[in-house]
């Protein structure tokens, strides 16, 4: 497939981080066309043959439309997928991709960190730091550390908090979610994710890209993680599983074990490698051209 007829469709991705990922950045580092918050198939050019949609702003029968031009891949990102008018979906994890093998075929491609030039923090930082949305806080206390929240950031402003961060604090407030459309009980119903129907939280986590953890690794931050499916299968060894309560111990091991860091560290580095955005661009053009 010739990458010029290819063209990523999003939504806004001041608003959704997934669509500066998996739509802006992957598109940029391709050479490929970007349409965003586009709402008709109309307002997409004739001249595409692939559309690799990452939280489009279609409205609803746009989607067929499109199919009938070309080939649709749909990412699956924090909701459930259209079961119709998909050729291939992609998945963030393995476990995601395996949840939903039954809708089609899936193809496993991480999420990129956000450090493009690979250059890790220096080794004295020492500072905790909570990165993430504002309802995913949790009431962390017995030790200072700073929070952040990503609502309205800049993937510059993202990158700098992470340039700030010696100790990654992954860590997530369990919350009841409030079901939308798109997680209706009969949405859910259709196919094998039944058991979360009444614990939408679970389910949240199961579609989780583990993207906290992944930038933690190319900066090489040590971090303490709530134990979730997605940061098993991206670097179980990278990072150290806590409850909320707990983790003020695994902080004062890290700011004052140095070797201990250090250890950690040259681990987050190394698993790093695969989730350079070089890396995981090469699967992309390879299901690409596969088409």
């Amino acid at each position: 497939m010739d990458l010029r007829k290819v063209v990523f469709v999003g939504g806004n991705p001041r608003t959704h981080p997934s669509v500066q990922i998996r739509c802006v950045d992957v598109a940029g580092r391709l050479g490929c066309d970007l349409s965003l918050c586009a709402k008709f198939a109309s307002h997409i050019p004739d001249r595409y043959a692939v559309f690799v949609c990452v939280k489009p702003q279609l409205e609803p029968g746009q989607l067929s439309q499109l199919a009938c031009r070309g080939v649709v891949l749909w990412d699956i990102v924090d909701v459930l997928p259209p079961r119709k008018n998909i050729s291939v979906y992609l998945a963030s994890t393995e476990l995601a991709g395996h949840l939903f093998e039954d809708y089609g075929p899936v193809e496993v491609i991480p999420h990129h960190h956000c450090n493009f030039s690979g250059e890790p923090n220096p080794k004295e930082l020492r500072k905790p730091i909570w990165l993430g949305s504002r309802p995913w806080l949790p009431r962390i206390r017995g030790f200072d550390f700073e929070a952040h929240f990503v609502e309205r950031m800049t993937q510059e402003d993202v990158i700098g908090v992470f340039r700030q961060t010696g100790i990654g604090l992954n860590l997530r407030a369990r919350r009841k979610i409030i079901p939308t459309k798109e997680f209706s009980g009969k949405a859910l119903s259709e196919q094998r994710l039944r058991r979360w129907e009444d614990d939408l939280f679970d389910f949240h986590l199961a579609l989780n890209s583990g993207i906290k953890l992944i930038n933690c690794l190319g900066f090489g931050i040590p971090s303490i993680s709530t134990d979730e499916p997605a940061y098993r299968e991206i670097g179980e060894e990278c990072t150290l599983f806590s409850s909320v309560r707990s983790c003020g111990k695994w902080i004062r091991k890290l700011q004052s074990e140095k070797d201990f860091y250090l250890e950690m560290r040259r681990r987050c580095l190394e698993r790093a490698r695969i989730f350079h955005i070089d890396n995981i661009v090469e699967k992309y053009k390879m299901l690409l051209k596969s088409l």
